[in-house]
């Protein structure tokens, strides 16, 4: 019985020992637990941090690595390392190591292309404009020193001839002393001559005088012996008014006929050759009869129904080619032709004054009157300066043209050509005036043309 009591006992104690045992466990077990869950926290907490400052992708990075590095050389951390170089840097770049990145941004914002590009290459940029006004200073101070010795040199020049302007107008003064002092002796002796000179005024006054009304009774007797005169001269017309001069009849224009054509050809014949003295070159105007060369109420002859040039001349007829005929009346044979320079019984004399326009260039010029005398006398004409009985036609152009007339102070030459100009349209006007006295048929550039078949030429 004592020992299962002393079993029991111990087995008792062995009981309590382990419930003893496994409750220290568990005391330690929830102990351990706690501190686990405060360690596994601050852990948490750890690596938090640390991510917070760096993570996982900074580590593989090879710049932070080479500045970790750079770090543990210096015995800092990375977070320190980092914070020095930007310290070092904002107090180089800003002047304030306390400045970040906004304040750089504030700082820099006025700057040129600070904000776009990198600050270094804003700093070479101003660097290089530094340097060209730096140049472009040296080049203006240069200049202005050039400038300066020139000013320095024109006050020197303008000195020197401030110096010789006044020698200059002393001796102008001299001269002029000297020039007074002769001007003196000059009025003395003007005085004198002046008033020798007005003796001599008088006395030729009264000759002029005396010569005028000796003129005034010439001209007088003059203009009797001229009213006598013209009452002559009237008198003398009234008898002769039968051999005077007057214009032939349309029809004796006629200088021959249209003796055959040859359309296909743009060419006719003629019936005068060169017996009829026709040369070559020759132009005619047609007409279908005489009575259709008639002048109007203000002498302009009719165009004819055509024209022609001679080109072949035999002996007694001339081959011709047609320069133009009018639409639904061809030349035929029949039709009559005229030339006024041309008469192959006669020799026309004409007299040719006045500007003519040859060439079709809208300016009439005296020079191209030698044109209308050449063609006349080339075609069998004559021509004369002269308007005497025996001319048979006056071609007249345009008249000269008259310039403004000349002032007091204008040069002698363009007063002789102006008194030139004046006495040819007088001459021009007298021409025109006798030739209606003595009915001698006027014609103009235009009416000769018409009456030749000539065909005005134009330039273009």
């Amino acid at each position: 019985m004592a020992a299962r009591t002393s079993a029991g006992a111990g087995v008792v104690i062995t009981i309590s020992l382990l419930g003893v045992i496994a409750f220290g466990l568990f005391v330690v077990s929830v102990i351990l637990y706690g501190d686990n869950l405060d360690y596994r926290k601050q852990i948490e907490d750890t690596e938090q941090n640390y991510r917070d400052y760096v993570r996982e992708a900074d580590r593989a990075d090879p710049a932070i690595n080479a500045d970790f590095t750079k770090a543990k050389q210096q015995g800092v951390s990375l977070v320190r390392y980092l914070s020095n170089s930007l310290d070092t840097t904002y107090s180089k770049v800003t002047g304030n190591k306390s400045d970040r990145v906004d304040e750089f941004t504030t700082k820099t914002e006025p700057i040129p292309g600070a904000s776009t590009g990198s600050l270094l290459s804003v700093i070479r940029g101003l660097q290089g404009q530094v340097a060209s006004l730096t140049q472009s200073v040296a080049d203006a101070e240069a200049a202005r020193q050039r400038a300066q010795e020139n000013l320095q040199a024109e006050a020197d020049r303008v000195q020197s001839l401030q110096r010789q302007q006044t020698q200059t107008v002393a001796a102008l003064q001299a001269r002029v002393d000297e020039l007074e002092s002769d001007n003196n002796e000059y009025r003395d002796g003007f005085k004198s001559t002046e008033q020798r000179y007005v003796t001599q005024i008088n006395e030729l006054r009264s000759q002029l005088e005396q010569t005028q009304n000796d003129m005034s009774t010439r001209i007088r007797t003059l203009e009797q012996e001229k009213l006598l005169l013209e009452d002559q001269v009237s008198s003398l017309q009234q008898q002769g008014r039968g051999d005077s001069l007057a214009p032939k009849a349309e029809f004796s224009l006629v200088d021959g006929n249209v003796a055959n054509t040859n359309p296909s050809e743009n060419e006719v014949f003629i019936s005068i050759g060169r017996r009829q003295n026709v040369i070559l070159g020759m132009n005619f105007a047609v007409y279908n009869d005489e009575t259709q060369i008639r002048p109007d109420a203000e002498g302009n002859y009719p165009q004819g129904k055509g024209a022609i040039e001679v080109v072949n001349v035999g002996e007694t007829s001339s081959r011709c080619r047609v320069l133009f005929e009018r639409t639904g009346n061809p030349i035929v044979p029949g039709d009559v032709i005229a030339n006024a320079v041309y008469d192959p019984n006669k020799v026309y004399k004409f007299l040719v004054a006045g500007n003519f326009d040859t060439n079709g260039d809208g300016n009439r010029t005296p020079g191209e009157r030698i044109e209308i005398t050449a063609m006349i006398e080339e075609w069998g004409g004559t021509t004369t300066d002269d308007l005497t009985g025996d001319v048979d036609f006056l071609v007249l152009g345009e008249p000269p043209v008259l310039p403004p007339p000349p002032g007091i102070a204008t040069p002698i030459e363009i007063v002789e050509i102006y008194i030139r100009k004046e006495n040819e349209l007088k001459r021009y006007n007298e021409l025109f005036e006798s030739a209606q006295r003595t009915s001698i048929p006027v014609l103009n550039e235009n009416r000769l043309y018409t009456l030749i078949g000539r065909i005005r030429s134009r330039t273009r």
